[in-house]
Formats: C-alpha cells, sequence, structure tokens
C-alpha cells in the first residue's frame, strides 16, 4: 500500500495528531462536530520525513543545528538563512508532489475553479502545535492568498523551513538528536482562502481572569491575519454564557485591514473606508451568534478554547457566512495562573489571589 502524503480534512479526527499535527486534526475534528469549516487537506509529517531524507538533507540540517553556537545572535541568524536555503532549493520527492496537485486540483473541481487557480491558505500544523498542555500557535508560517499548484509547492517548503527560525534553532541545541527530531515534526494544512468581510479570535474563558461564565471576542474589518498578529486594535466585545447576552463592548478605531492583493496573489495592508473606521465591524446578533459557535466547539471538546473565526462577505447569491478557520485549546489564562504560582513561590507565599491579580492587572482590567 502506498503511503499517504495528503489527507482530507474531513478523514482527520484529533487522534491524527501525530501525523498531520495539531491544526490539521483540530480542523478534521471539528468537521466531525458538524462545524462550517473551509474545505482543505493536509500534508502529511510523513511527507517532509521523507522530504528530509532525501539527499542527506536530514544530516546536512542536524548537522547546522547542533553545531551553532545558541549565544551569539549573529550564528543563529546565519544558520537560520542557511536552513531555510538548503529546504528551499531542495526538490520536493515526486511522489509528495503527485499527490499535492492532485488534492489541490480536486479542491480547485470542488470550489469552481477548474483552471486550477483556487485561492488557498497554506499553513503550518505542527504536531507540537494546539495541544492541552501549551499553544505554539504563530511558531511556524502561515501563507494568504496562494493561488496554483506550483505556488502551493513552493510555499509548502516555506512551512517546513519556518521550523528553523533562529529561536527555534537556539532550542533544539539544547536538545538530543532524538529531542530535535520529534520537535520537528510537521504537517502543513491546505485551506480553501475566506475572503473574510470581518474577522477576528473569541476565547470561550477569560484569558485575563479565567472566568468561564464568559466569552471574549475581539474582531476587525478584513482577514483576520491582522488581529492575530496584533497589527491592528480589534473591536473587543464581552458575552455572558447565560442567555448568551452581550455585556460589553469596546469599539476601536481601525484604520487598517488586511485584504487580498488586487494581483490575485498575497495581502495587503490597506485603508479602512472612513464610514467604517468608528462602527462596530459586528451587531449584536452576530456577537451572539458567533458566542453559540464558540460554545458549540467548547462543548466539543469539553476545555475552555479559543478559535479563529471569519464572516464571509455577503453577495447576491448567497449571505454572509460564519467560518471557523482554526481551533486549539485555550492557554493564556493557564500561563498566568503558571506565573502567579512562581511568583509566589519567589515572593515566599504571598497571597495567590495578590499575585494573579497583579499578572492580570499588567494586561488590563477585564472588560467582561
Amino acid at each position: 500500500m502506498s503511503t499517504l502524503y495528503t489527507r482530507w480534512f474531513a478523514d482527520l479526527r484529533l487522534d491524527d495528531r501525530p501525523t498531520v499535527g495539531g491544526k490539521c486534526a483540530s480542523l478534521g475534528e471539528l468537521l466531525s462536530a458538524g462545524i462550517d469549516v473551509p474545505d482543505g487537506f493536509a500534508v502529511t509529517v510523513d511527507a517532509f520525513e521523507l522530504f528530509r531524507d532525501t539527499g542527506g538533507l536530514r544530516s546536512q540540517l542536524t548537522d547546522l543545528v547542533f553545531s551553532t553556537d545558541p549565544t551569539s545572535s549573529a550564528a543563529l541568524d546565519d544558520a537560520h538563512r542557511r536552513a531555510t536555503a538548503l529546504i528551499c532549493t531542495s526538490a520536493v520527492p515526486a511522489q509528495i508532489e503527485e499527490q499535492i496537485r492532485t488534492h489541490y486540483a480536486e479542491l480547485c473541481q470542488r470550489w469552481g475553479h477548474p483552471d486550477g487557480d483556487l485561492p488557498v491558505a497554506v499553513r503550518s500544523s505542527a504536531v507540537a502545535e494546539d495541544g492541552d498542555a501549551t499553544s505554539f500557535a504563530g511558531q511556524q508560517e502561515t501563507y494568504l492568498w496562494v493561488v496554483g499548484a506550483d505556488s502551493v509547492i513552493e510555499h509548502v517548503r516555506a512551512c517546513w523551513a519556518s521550523l528553523y527560525t533562529p529561536q527555534a534553532i537556539a532550542y533544539r541545541t539544547q536538545l538530543t538528536a532524538e529531542q530535535a527530531a520529534d520537535a520537528t515534526r510537521i504537517s502543513v494544512a491546505i485551506q480553501c482562502m475566506v475572503d473574510a468581510a470581518v474577522a477576528g479570535v473569541a476565547f470561550t474563558v477569560s484569558p485575563r481572569t479565567g472566568d468561564r461564565s464568559v466569552i471574549a471576542i475581539n474582531a476587525s474589518w478584513g482577514l483576520g491575519h491582522a488581529v492575530v498578529s496584533g497589527e491592528v486594535t480589534p473591536d473587543e466585545f464581552w458575552v455572558s454564557k447565560a442567555g448568551p447576552q452581550l455585556t460589553s463592548q469596546t469599539i476601536a478605531h481601525k484604520l487598517t485591514q488586511c485584504v487580498p492583493d488586487p494581483s490575485g496573489t498575497g495581502v495587503i495592508t490597506a485603508p479602512v473606508p472612513a464610514d467604517q473606521r468608528d462602527i462596530a465591524c459586528l451587531d449584536a446578533a452576530m456577537v451572539l451568534q458567533l458566542a453559540e459557535l464558540a460554545t458549540r466547539v467548547e462543548d466539543h471538546y469539553a476545555h475552555p478554547v479559543d478559535i479563529e473565526w471569519a464572516l464571509t462577505r455577503s453577495t447576491d447569491h448567497a449571505p454572509a457566512r460564519l467560518l471557523l478557520l482554526q481551533s486549539r485549546p485555550e492557554t493564556s489564562w493557564k500561563a498566568r495562573q503558571a506565573e502567579a504560582r512562581a511568583r509566589r513561590a519567589a515572593t515566599g507565599g504571598a497571597s495567590y489571589l495578590n499575585v494573579i491579580s497583579s499578572a492580570a492587572g499588567r494586561a488590563g482590567g477585564d472588560a467582561a
């Protein structure tokens, strides 16, 4: 039986995480729960393993990591550049490339792009990412509005190369070779792009206080990349799960948005129209619909989550749709609790509540 180097999201579940990473496994799990998720497929961990086993690439990358001085910024930057060049100039094995092209062509056919020009997001999905213990979101790359099979393959390699940032190399120099190999197990998600009118994130627990009775929502115009990366100050909505009921909102002055590049590939930062800059990008009804979606995901996983979501643009042919782009266990509050415990130990047993309050205060008071 031939190895599957690509697998449809619809065929994946959480227990597929070792072979497709946290992001892809979660997307498949959500689809199985009836959650509306953009279609797509995973390029499996086995694909990257075969790629590294071709032409001596694995040993070159291993030698590069373990010969780098982790205390030297210049050495780490040089190792990053060399690793990226090695990965991005190495040929993808024919059997992997064939399966990527076949799956992308079918995705194009499914969604009305028979000429093979469907825009997709190419997202890293590391095995260590989006887990219960800690969140690794954003440590590897995501590329938006990628068009064409050649470009998809190019950006899959770029996702693989993003495992070798200076910070990641420094971390891996402290591991054994076996541990370092485990830390570089990665899949890549190929997912239909959403031309979002509004997008953002939602948390089913207060990331500031740990209050599980509330949902916190951040939203801004355009693609969610601007919110996730911190490039814009988003609108903020707080919802009580009892009801649910919108309890408070803060409307930001939104000057810019992330939108598709008019060239047809990639994204750009564009000005928000003047009449939209100071108005809420979600009405109350949509806030509550989003809260209900977040609660469905929390109920499915039986623990607090943070999600990335997008609201499609309404057209003459279709109303706006709320789509879930990804989900992971919520870890901001867990991290704050860990910090508080460490500070408590350092201060010789200071009040736990006082330490928590201090940690939360540095992030700003809870708006719930």
